[in-house]
């Protein structure tokens, strides 16, 4: 593949919430946790766990969970941000109608490492492993738009994690990372606002021209 057509295949893709009533088949899945295995990771170590949830009463019941339990979290909201409380609920629920809904976990950090790590702001960024399994999330992502399905990146049910964890049964050692809703789109939105690149890049050190450099040399 080159450039444009990769670049057309990221332009293109979408956050989808809404799915049609489409089963995905297990083929399917397989085929995109097979681009998810072949992310980079942090010393190779590959740290992730990917919990597939295909039946749809234990997906409705991961989202009454997060229904039930989130309302007493948002309440921590400033005012300015409470307005949009009903908002965010909904956005952390989408998920109850996927057909798949995928739980993305990453190892803890080995214990040889908790003296190197310890006192950091943000030891697992440094460890890795949560990073590496975002990258394996996006090739997902990406073989999920290629073969014609939608998906969805969710994180605020991480909000209640703890109330969710009975019914996820997390492998020991793993945390979730994040949830990934999953499935044929019954949606078409539109491509959504970018930065440009002059906000989100700096290139601090600029090559210098020819003349730059000649110039330069005549100051000295």
């Amino acid at each position: 593949m080159n450039y444009d057509a990769l670049l057309s295949l990221i332009r293109s893709r979408r956050s989808i919430r809404r799915f049609a009533h489409r089963p995905v088949s297990r083929d399917v899945i397989e085929r995109l946790l097979e681009a998810a295995r072949w992310a980079p990771s942090n010393h190779n170590r590959q740290p992730w766990r990917f919990l597939v949830i295909e039946q749809s009463e234990r997906i409705a019941a991961l989202a009454d969970c997060v229904k039930q339990h989130l309302p007493g979290r948002l309440t921590a909201l400033p005012a300015v941000a409470s307005a949009y409380a009903h908002e965010f609920a909904h956005h952390a629920t989408s998920f109850a109608g996927a057909p798949v809904l995928l739980v993305a976990c990453h190892q803890r950090p080995v214990s040889v490492s908790g003296a190197l790590l310890d006192g950091l702001r943000h030891p697992t960024l440094v460890s890795g492993e949560p990073l590496s399994v975002a990258m394996a999330v996006q090739n997902l992502l990406l073989a999920a738009h290629s073969l014609g399905l939608g998906a969805c990146v969710l994180t605020a049910p991480l909000l209640v994690g703890d109330a969710l964890a009975p019914l996820l049964r997390v492998p020991a050692g793993f945390d979730v990372t994040c949830c990934v809703a999953l499935g044929y789109s019954d949606e078409s939105p539109a491509a959504p606002r970018r930065k440009s690149l002059e906000l989100i890049a700096e290139f601090r050190d600029p090559p210098t021209s020819s003349t730059d450099d000649e110039d330069r040399r005549g100051d000295l």
